[in-house]
């Protein structure tokens, strides 16, 4: 059996360091594409996207994140495939349908502004239904980054369906089929590559985090990793290289080894600043582009409109996710505590 030892304090801070600063790159990314007019010269002719770099790292910090939560629930709490999924629906939905209805309203409400809403023909009935069941489709309006939950939903199901498939087999079978086609018919033919290899590399990672925590120079190789990955993605000018992305993930990975071994505390008020900033990066990810976009439309340019729209990208999203998204694991408890109770009234009958 994989032995999973709790994450020190250092290495829980630093993860919650990489969530928010990869949000941020996103949202830096995709400004630099709105008031600079960097798409299509300086990205991608001379660099790779920076904000497509960093979806995958969030790939491979979800694959490791969720591979280790998955096996901690198992050993120590007896966690079954129910766990699984009532907290992932919980992590996604509770911030995903209000992450919809935001873009919707604001779109909605912009769109009557200007003559030239391109992004108008998506913001549907159906499209918000394709994109609240996470099937691979158009983004609903300016929703644009919803595509990369689309395909790291379907890894989701799959993997819960082979995690669990000895719990109960004709669901996870189910699951198995469903997730698999998405992730390898479906999503993995995108402009992203095979997004789901970067996705498997953390949970693989986090299974054999402990073997490879006793590397003394777990620091250095990070750096090394971290470098080859730069020079590759900039002589190929592609974020989604899986050679590079690997590389990036075994950087990423032999850094949290460092910060694991590491017994020097950050210290509790930035371990719950970084918290508190980590908190609201998933919001932040879906709403960031529709604030763009409109600034921009409304004349929003340069580095002014770039500055404007990153602080407001994060206030807005704080505020949204403090009513949200801070609350998907309350949203899990209660759902798992009624399906409990359920369970319950059925074995009594």
């Amino acid at each position: 059996m994989v032995v999973v030892n709790p994450l020190s304090s250092r290495c829980i801070t630093y993860f919650d360091c990489l969530r928010f600063l990869l949000a941020q790159v996103v949202v830096v990314g995709h400004g630099f594409g709105f008031f600079f007019g960097y798409w299509g010269g300086f990205f991608p002719s001379k660099a790779p996207y920076i904000q497509s770099v960093a979806v995958v790292g969030f790939f491979f910090v979800s694959g490791f994140l969720i591979c280790r939560s998955a096996m901690t629930n198992i050993r120590y709490k007896g966690g079954d495939y129910v766990r699984y999924y009532v907290d992932r629906l919980s992590r996604v939905y509770t911030t995903l349908i209000p992450c919809l209805i935001f873009v919707f309203l604001v779109d909605f409400f912009f769109s009557f502004q200007v003559s030239d809403f391109e992004l108008g023909v998506n913001l549907t009935f159906s499209t918000f239904f394709k994109n609240l069941l996470l099937t691979p489709s158009m983004p609903f309006g300016t929703m644009r980054p919803i595509w990369s939950l689309m395909f790291e939903w379907w890894i989701y199901i799959l993997f819960g369906g082979v995690v669990f498939f000895r719990k109960n087999w004709i669901f996870s079978a189910i699951c198995i089929g469903v997730g698999g086609y998405y992730t390898f018919k479906v999503n993995a033919k995108g402009e992203a590559g095979h997004l789901e290899v970067i996705w498997m590399a953390g949970a693989v990672a986090s299974m054999v985090f402990e073997r490879i925590g006793k590397y003394a120079y777990s620091r250095y190789i990070a750096w090394a990793s971290l470098s080859f990955a730069m020079i590759i993605y900039l002589l190929t000018c592609d974020a989604y290289n899986i050679f590079a992305g690997l590389l990036f993930s075994s950087g990423l990975l032999f850094m949290a080894v460092h910060f694991n071994g590491n017994e020097v505390s950050f210290g509790s008020r930035i371990s719950w600043c970084f918290n508190k900033l980590a908190g609201y990066s998933f919001t932040l990810f879906l709403t960031h582009y529709t604030v763009l976009y409109w600034l921009h439309k409304m004349g929003g340019a340069g580095a002014f409109g770039l500055f404007l729209a990153f602080v407001l990208a994060n206030i807005i999203a704080f505020v949204v996710a403090s009513v949200t998204e801070d609350y998907h694991k309350r949203v899990s408890a209660k759902a798992l505590n009624f399906i409990a109770n359920i369970r319950a009234k059925t074995l009594a009958r």
